[in-house]
């Protein structure tokens, strides 16, 4: 959500910096702290009133985005003498049978609805990585509105250096176990913003929640305790209580055939090396 960002610095994230990973003491990160049209803190930072603002607010201009595919597009927010930026999403395209880059997809999706889902379930793991979102329509076009990033920072700068390489790396785990929960085809290079308290900020999952009971890919190698103790006591009826007003009956259970995918992976690589190389 910061323009200034190309895809090709959002590729070198991951692998630059994991490989500083033991060399930099443990730190936690600071709580991210939101930013208006001026670059000046908003003077409400809880997600609900951010959320609050995003539903009631006027929008008083837009600006189309020129990366990606989703028809995204930049707005200004005002209401009470607060001016912030948002980012719209209208895409809701779906396709009953479709094959993407050699992979087969039934009932394949691609919508705003899933902006709405990933940041409740996300919410619901404790996983708090995703700006807040909310369902809205503008002029008369239903989509998505989520705060922007006004501060993102160049990873790929002289001055980029996590305080912590282990608190980077937990959070590149929290990333790597959500996209194979939510089974995300789309986390590429642009879909990544780093705060400059060094928080990962994950966005763009209009093409999460495919309808696949696998696992998406192997990078589940270690899990945050807590997001895991609550994925695994979480009920159906939770589960479908948060998120039944964005995803379908279908989606929400392959959400349940990958929560189960996961539960076996876990307790291999527990059986594996032991809860206390797998657990953090």
């Amino acid at each position: 959500m910061a323009s200034k960002r190309s895809p090709r610095q959002h590729l070198a994230l991951p692998a630059g910096l994991l490989v500083v990973v033991l060399a930099l003491a443990t730190a936690a990160s600071a709580q991210n702290v939101w930013l208006d049209a001026s670059g000046d803190p908003l003077p409400f930072q809880e997600d609900a009133s951010i959320m609050e603002f995003l539903k009631s607010a006027k929008v008083t201009s837009e600006k189309s985005i020129g990366t990606g595919i989703n028809r995204s597009v930049r707005v200004t927010l005002e209401k009470d003498g607060v001016r912030a930026h948002g980012i719209f999403r209208e895409v809701d395209r779906r396709e009953r049978s479709i094959t993407l880059e050699r992979v087969h997809y039934q009932l394949f999706a691609d919508s705003y609805l899933f902006e709405c889902a990933a940041y409740e379930l996300a919410k619901l793991i404790d996983i708090p990585r995703i700006p807040p979102v909310v369902s809205r329509t503008i002029r008369g076009r239903k989509g998505s509105l989520q705060i922007w990033l006004e501060d993102a920072l160049d990873e790929e700068g002289d001055s980029f250096a996590p305080p912590s390489g282990l608190a980077w790396a937990e959070q590149l785990w929290d990333m790597y176990f959500f996209d194979n929960l939510v089974y995300n085809i789309d986390r590429n290079a642009g879909n990544i913003l780093v705060s400059p308290d060094y928080t990962l900020w994950m966005i763009d999952h209009t093409r999460a929640f495919q309808f696949k009971y696998s696992l998406l890919n192997d990078r589940v190698v270690r899990v945050r305790r807590t997001s895991w103790e609550k994925l695994v006591s979480l009920t159906e009826d939770d589960i479908r209580g948060a998120l039944g007003g964005y995803l379908t009956p279908a989606e929400v259970g392959s959400i349940l055939k990958r929560r189960e995918q996961l539960k076996e992976h876990v307790a291999q690589l527990v059986a594996d090396r032991g809860e206390g190389a797998v657990f953090y």
